[in-house]
């Protein structure tokens, strides 16, 4: 079902309408904070071709399924939950080979004329070959249960847009779907607010679907892709890209030319040699051109030579080297935490009992937090102070469970203070204590006495 279009004008006032209610969240403690758009707050107010999204190549080819000669080491939703936001997928029709152990690929005029299965594979779907509409599934899941993100793909489509499209919808992904302009975008919290989060680009033919646009026909200008031309060597392949007096050379135009509001940047080297012959790609290579120093660079290069700085850095075998912290950096962002607390239950025990509190913290920054959970309570209820730590990875959750002794004479009511720190945040929440009197104990009755006759 299509989505009703708004004018540019309406739409936007509409979006921040919404956003000025949907990201002013409150804290345990009363307070409000705006959360990270794409793990940053500083990234909010930012349009989409401001922000510096790690990418990955050929996303889709991985070893984590077992794929022959794969680019990544871990599956889409693996790298979705690792911090990948830009990838670069290919599709194909396929249909299971007679053994039943392998994909074969499919023309595309055939395949669109008789129904075959859609996959994502890469040149050689009995290489490895996923199906398309269960995997943008759990694309799909993931956005659901993370509602702070933004996403760009761009497809290298050898099936129908139609076919395509109808995938999106059966999968459940069309729910996210960025229906607007790729002239220009809306900010980041923008696109949240409408839950337009997915950017989806077409290679070669969109068709008419309306909200797949070709990507280098005005939407994404980008780099060369193979640096082996010419026949070199790997290691004169790796030199292109991390000699700082070749780097201008290295981003020189490619498809889209210099118009485009998003820029790619392909960071790569693998591809063919000049007779053929296939090159695997190597975790080696990524060591090096991984670095952070190497993309950052490369990055900043690039700036200068196309007037602004790549909005997707896409490598191989993501996970090595650092990808993730030179996009902090080229985005001018501090890794940090950025808890949520829910509001702990209070405890209501007898004096000289031990109340047992459990706090509940949530993390919406960019990276995995080492978490001390502190409580503190008044002198006259309770013992000292205590703390409990627990690690809270990067949009996820974890529980701290803090227990403290209560005074043998204590009673009445008081304030129970949390504080959640670690990796660059501060919160706090509260929690009432009730503590009863101890019962007192009934004097023990005498046996009775019998009178001597």
């Amino acid at each position: 079902m299509m989505k009703p279009m708004l004018g540019r004008k309406s739409a936007l006032w509409f979006a921040s309408a919404i956003t000025v209610l949907a990201i002013a969240v409150p804290a345990a403690d009363g307070a409000t904070r705006e959360r990270p758009c794409n793990g940053a707050v500083e990234l909010c107010g930012r349009t989409l071709d401001q922000v510096v999204l790690p990418g990955a190549h050929n996303a889709m080819s991985n070893e984590e399924y077992d794929w022959n000669i794969p680019n990544q080491h871990y599956s889409i939703p693996t790298q979705l939950d690792m911090g990948v936001r830009a990838f670069l997928i290919d599709t194909h029709y396929g249909k299971v080979s007679d053994d039943g152990k392998t994909v074969v690929k499919v023309p595309e005029a055939e395949g669109h004329s008789t129904g075959a299965t859609m996959y994502l594979c890469h040149e050689y779907c009995q290489l490895g070959a996923s199906e398309l509409i269960p995997e943008l599934a759990k694309i799909k899941d993931f956005l659901a249960a993370n509602p702070r993100e933004v996403l760009v793909f761009v497809n290298e489509d050898y099936i129908d847009p139609q076919d395509f499209a109808s995938a999106v919808t059966q999968s459940g992904l069309i729910d996210y779907i960025y229906t607007g302009s790729t002239d220009h975008y809306p900010t980041l919290s923008e696109m949240i607010a409408s839950n337009q989060r997915v950017v989806m680009l077409a290679e070669s033919d969109s068709g008419t679907v309306p909200w797949y646009h070709k990507a280098y026909d005005g939407s994404m200008q980008e780099t060369r892709y193979d640096y082996r031309y010419g026949g070199v060597t790997t290691q004169q392949a790796m030199t292109r890209l991390t000699d700082p007096a070749q780097l201008d050379a290295s981003c020189a135009p490619n498809r889209g030319g210099t118009t485009g509001p998003l820029f790619l940047m392909n960071h790569w080297v693998n591809g063919k040699f000049d007779n053929g012959d296939p090159v695997t790609p190597d975790p080696a290579v990524a060591d090096v051109l991984n670095t952070k120093d190497v993309l950052v660079a490369r990055a900043r290069a690039c700036e200068q030579v196309r007037g602004k700085l790549p909005n997707i850095v896409a490598v191989d075998d993501f996970g090595n080297g650092d990808l993730l912290g030179a996009v902090n950096e080229l985005n001018g962002v501090t890794p940090k935490a950025f808890f949520e607390v829910a509001k702990p239950r209070g405890a209501v025990v007898r004096a000289g009992r031990k109340a047992i509190f459990r706090v509940k913290v949530s993390n919406y920054g960019n990276v995995d937090a080492a978490t001390k959970v502190c409580a503190t309570l008044p002198a006259r209820l309770a013992f000292r102070s205590r703390c409990a730590t627990l690690s809270v990875a990067r949009g996820g959750g974890a529980t701290a469970k803090i227990t403290v002794s209560t005074r043998r004479r204590a009673r009445g009511l008081g304030v129970a203070r949390f504080k959640v720190s670690g990796s660059g945040d501060t919160v706090s929440a509260t929690a009432k204590l009730r503590v009863k009197p101890m019962p007192k104990k009934k004097p023990k009755r005498r046996p009775a006495r019998h009178k001597k006759h």
